[in-house]
Order: C-alpha cells, then sequence, then structure tokens
C-alpha cells in the first residue's frame, strides 16, 4: 500500500497538483504517527495486525489481509480532508499551505541522515557477535578483510553500471564510476583506520568489523553510483525515481529492524516490536513525499537529489567511526566482565559463622564424650531400685473441702 499510494500521489504531483499530493503524503504519515502508540490496545490491534493461519491460501485470507488496511485508509483520508480545511485556500493557515510542498520536500535533508543512521543502526544489530575469541597484542592483519571489500565494491559497481548499460542502450562503457567507488571506499579507509585497528586485537571485535565493513561499503558504493548517474545525463527521471523509491522502501525495512532491534541502546516504551511497522510506515510516507515534491516542485531536481545521497554518504562514513568506536568498547568491557567473573575465587560467604559453628561443635562432641566416660558399658546396676514417679515426693491432705 505505500509503494501504491506513493506512486498514485507522486503521479498527482506531475500533474500540477502538487498541494493536493503534499496534503495526502502528510495525512497518512500522520494517520501511521497516531496508529502507532495506539496499535498496543488489544482490540485496535486486532483489526490493524492479521494473524496468518496455515490452512487458509493467500486468496482464502485477502478480504482478511485488506482489512488491516482499512483503519489506515479511513484515517488518513479523514486527516487529508482535515488538512485541507486548514491549510487550503479558505482555511485558517492557507499561507502556510502554500509553503507545505517545498517544506516537505526541504525534509529531504532530514530523511538523507536519517536513512544512513539507520542503515548503520540496523546492520550492527544483525551481526551477532561471537561467544569466544582470541586476542593478539599486534592485531590480526586487515589485508583479508580489505581484498575482500575492494571485490565487494568491484562487483557492486559493475552490477550497477551494466545493468544500466543494459536498459540504455545507448551509452558506453566508463571507468569514472569505478573510480568514484574506489575514491570513496580509501576515503573511508583513511577515516576508520584507528577504529579498525582497536577492533583488530581479539578476534571477537575483528569479526564484527570485518562483516559490518562488508555491508557499510556496499550500501556507500550504491549511493556514490546514484550520484554519478544523476551527474550523467543519460539518465533519465523515471529511473531516478524508481531507484529513489526502491530506496525509500529498503529505509523503512531498515528504520523497522533499528527501532525493533536491542542490540545497541536501551529499550524503548514507545518504540516497540509491537508497533515498530507502523513507525516505519509514517517515516516512509514522509520520505516518499520529500522525494515526490523535490521532482515535482523544484526545479533543479538532481542537484537537490545529489546533495542527499552526499548526505548519506557522509552520515554512513561517520557512523564506521563512531559507531564502530562504541561497539568495540561496549564488546570489551563485557568481555573483561565475564572473564572477571570467571577468575574470581569461591569463599565461604560467613567465616565467622563458619568457625563459631566449628567450635560448638566441638564443645559438644567433648561433653558427649565425657559423658560416655563417666556412665560406660558393664558399670553395676540395682536391679531392686524401684524407679522415681511423678508425685512421690507431694503431701497429699487426708480431708478435702467441697465449695458450693
Amino acid at each position: 500500500m505505500l509503494a501504491v499510494i506513493s506512486v498514485g500521489f507522486f503521479v498527482l504531483a506531475r500533474v500540477e497538483a502538487e498541494v493536493w499530493s503534499a496534503y495526502g503524503f502528510v495525512a497518512f504519515s500522520l494517520a501511521y504517527l497516531c496508529l502507532a502508540p495506539l496499535s498496543k490496545n488489544e482490540r485496535l490491534g486486532e483489526i490493524l495486525r492479521h494473524s496468518k493461519e496455515p490452512d487458509l491460501s493467500l486468496k482464502q485470507s485477502l478480504f482478511a489481509r485488506i482489512k488491516t488496511l482499512t483503519i489506515p485508509l479511513v484515517l488518513g483520508i479523514l486527516f487529508m480532508f482535515i488538512i485541507y480545511l486548514l491549510l487550503g485556500e479558505n482555511g485558517i493557515l492557507s499561507e502556510v499551505g502554500s509553503f507545505l510542498p517545498a517544506a516537505l520536500g526541504g525534509l529531504f535533508v532530514l530523511w538523507a541522515v536519517a536513512q544512513g543512521r539507520f542503515f548503520g543502526l540496523a546492520t550492527m544489530n544483525a551481526i551477532t557477535v561471537p561467544e569466544e575469541g582470541e586476542s593478539s597484542v599486534e592485531g590480526y592483519s586487515p589485508v583479508p578483510s580489505l581484498l575482500m571489500t575492494s571485490t565487494l565494491v568491484i562487483v557492486m559497481t559493475f552490477a550497477v553500471t551494466e545493468g544500466l548499460r543494459f536498459f540504455l542502450s545507448n551509452s558506453s562503457f566508463s571507468l569514472w564510476p569505478y573510480l568514484f567507488s574506489f575514491a570513496v571506499y580509501g576515503v573511508c579507509i583513511y577515516i576508520s583506520w584507528g577504529q579498525r585497528k582497536q577492533a583488530s586485537m581479539h578476534t571477537m571485535t575483528h569479526t564484527v568489523a570485518r562483516k559490518w565493513f562488508w555491508a557499510t561499503q556496499l550500501f556507500i558504493t550504491w549511493h556514490v553510483l546514484s550520484i554519478y548517474r544523476s551527474i550523467d545525463t543519460a539518465s533519465t527521471d523515471a529511473l531516478i525515481f524508481i531507484e529513489e523509491l526502491l530506496l525509500m522502501i529498503v529505509t523503512v525495512f531498515l528504520a523497522i529492524w533499528a527501532v525493533t532491534s536491542k542490540g545497541e541502546g536501551s529499550e524503548s516504551s514507545l518504540f516497540t516490536r509491537d508497533n515498530a511497522l507502523f513507525w516505519g510506515l509514517a517515516f516512509g510516507y514522509a520520505y516518499a513525499g520529500s522525494v515526490a515534491m523535490i521532482t515535482a516542485v523544484m526545479d533543479d531536481v538532481r542537484t537537490v537529489l545529489i546533495g542527499g545521497h552526499i548526505l548519506v554518504v557522509a552520515t554512513v562514513i561517520w557512523s564506521q567511526r563512531t559507531m564502530l568506536e562504541a561497539k568495540t568498547h561496549r564488546i570489551n568491557s563485557e568481555r573483561e566482565i565475564v572473564e572477571s567473573v570467571g577468575k574470581l575465587p569461591i569463599y565461604d560467604p560467613r567465616p565467622e559463622q563458619a568457625i563459631e559453628s566449628k567450635t560448638v561443635n566441638e564443645h559438644v562432641n567433648e561433653e558427649q564424650q565425657t559423658s560416655v566416660e563417666q556412665a560406660s558399658i558393664g558399670d553395676p546396676v540395682d536391679w531392686n531400685q524401684t524407679p522415681e514417679a511423678l508425685g512421690d515426693q507431694t503431701e497429699w491432705d487426708d480431708e478435702i473441702e467441697l465449695l458450693d
């Protein structure tokens, strides 16, 4: 539904109805922002979510799946009508409404930074930290990791450029995409070299750093190639929009993944696994609205998109430095705690009571031994002696007085 509605509003913006398109994107984003905290309600949650039954096929459960979209659609249309009453030509805030498309397009800068941050968090949380490892004084060699990352960059660049040449038959081979990719790759190595060296001191952190740099470098290469395509005149606006739409969907998934993952940071009562989908979709509509407004309202679309991609690349490169440093410190701290607990000697928690108990037991044993020695087996026994009974030494009166 996100993709279908976004394409519909984008077409609406292209036919010079960008104001209504902006109303729609903002309305559906607000609808999901409201549904995110409200979805914790049990009755409302049952309507918004579909419980898959194994016996039913996709065709049989189609109506139940569509029913989950009813509330978001109704709420989105309702918000769209309210926004029109407030920001329309005859609305109270009509002057603000005229600037809404440009303001929504300007938020593309914010969404670009969020996209890079979400990708860093999601991929870092997805990597499993090894349970055991070994440390190295000089650190493990970074050469295999660098060679593997270089190979992935070449494959990524080749796949994207050759794919474009397949769809654009008039384009020719160019060496510039490869130069751009490896130039940015060299900048990434230079900026994060200290953090890479620190992570290579132990196999646990070295493994996490190696896998995470593979993922982040591929993402950076994708955006670098997007910058090149925006500069290249052979790329069409339709192709650029398709790529931005695909990036929007990927970003929504990354936002949901980053929100629901508990690998980094503390748990939040506002962002949970149950409502993360709604937060992600709210972000997706706002992101799609920004892209649509840029392509429909602003004259120099490619320059704005290039600026957005540069912000994403800069955010991920900076995350390669800061997030890896924080992750390495956290893993080392947890490992040192586990190792220090394992080396702790086990003592009696109450040594004074144990010594006192031991002294009392020894004293009792001595008394028992003394009593045994005083009355040992074989002493003479007087068998004619009458045993003492209770009351033998009590004097009883002969007369008993009865009281009325």
